[in-house]
């Protein structure tokens, strides 16, 4: 089954924004602050949300390769 190519299309800007976000969060939390602990819980929510958007390209990916 050939994948949609809007769909890697999507997958692959969700990734790349997905990136953006977590190196911005990474550099906030490396500054440090009032609220390190809190950002250090959103870099993990980041990097969680991150580790989803590859996963899901990579499987779409995988799924036209075996087509």
């Amino acid at each position: 089954m050939s994948h949609d190519p809007e769909r890697v299309i999507l997958a692959r800007r969700h990734v790349a924004k997905g990136r953006q976000i977590v190196e911005r969060q990474q550099r906030m939390v490396r500054k440090g602050g009032a609220n390190a602990a809190e950002a250090l819980k959103l870099l993990a929510l980041f990097e969680a949300t991150q580790n989803i958007f590859e996963d899901d390209l990579e499987r779409i990916l995988r799924e036209d390769g075996n087509s």
